[in-house]
């Protein structure tokens, strides 16, 4: 155990830690169900959106609720493995999307919600995207699913 006094008085995780390697990839969920009414105005099937990031020790999964941000490890999943594609079996609507690297600029000021979460999580800065039904429609442009681009080209 280290003594309190070897601990600088502040710093921040991007002062005192080498920048890692961003993660390959990420899959983006939506989804129906959600607790608040001034949600249910929101289109279906698109009221609420959460992520899985596949990293070297498996997968981290990130729900950001009104109430709190949920982060929970699944290490005995395969970082390898599709899981959008077995969310979609599911049921789901789930589209994998890479990370990328954000510009190096204040991200708009947007207030916390779901949707702003999961684009500081994946490295899209945008004004127009709010709501989780803009996201996919902004995502699916990136999206690495291929069955994905073509079955949801009708919704526009």
């Amino acid at each position: 155990m280290t003594a309190e006094s070897d601990y600088p008085p502040y710093a921040s995780l991007a002062e005192t830690a080498e920048p890692g390697p961003l993660p390959a990839r990420a899959v983006v969920v939506f989804a129906e169900e959600t607790r608040l009414a001034k949600l249910r105005r929101l289109k279906p099937g698109f009221r609420h959106c959460f992520a899985y990031l596949a990293l070297d020790q498996g997968w981290v999964g990130l729900d950001p609720l009104a109430h709190r941000l949920e982060i929970k490890g699944f290490p005995d999943w395969s970082r390898d493995a599709d899981l959008a594609a077995h969310l979609r079996r599911l049921g789901q609507c789930a589209l994998t999307v890479p990370v990328l690297e954000p510009p190096r600029r204040l991200a708009p000021p947007l207030p916390f919600s779901c949707v702003e979460t999961i684009k500081r999580l994946v490295g899209l800065h945008s004004w127009r995207v709010r709501t989780p039904w803009e996201l996919f429609h902004e995502l699916r442009k990136i999206c690495l699913d291929d069955v994905y681009n073509l079955f949801y080209i009708s919704l526009r």
